[in-house]
C-alpha cells in the first residue's frame, strides 16, 4: 500500500517556507519503518539534503 504526506518546512538553505511531498510504501511489519519511494520539494525538486531527513 502506498500513501503520501505533505509537510510545510523551513528551507535550511534560505529559511523560506517550502512544501515537501513524500510518498511512502507501507511496511508489512510494525517493527520496520515505511519505505520512502519519492521525495519532491516545492523549492528544489530533488534536494538531497532534505530528502535524507525522511529516510530512516
Amino acid at each position: 500500500m502506498k500513501y503520501s504526506r505533505e509537510y510545510e518546512v523551513q528551507c535550511p538553505k534560505d529559511q523560506k517556507t517550502a512544501k515537501h511531498r513524500v510518498e511512502y510504501a507501507k511496511a508489512t511489519c510494525t517493527r520496520v519503518s515505511d519505505t520512502l519511494l519519492h521525495f519532491h520539494c516545492s523549492k528544489e525538486e530533488c534536494c538531497k539534503e532534505c530528502e535524507e531527513d525522511y529516510r530512516d
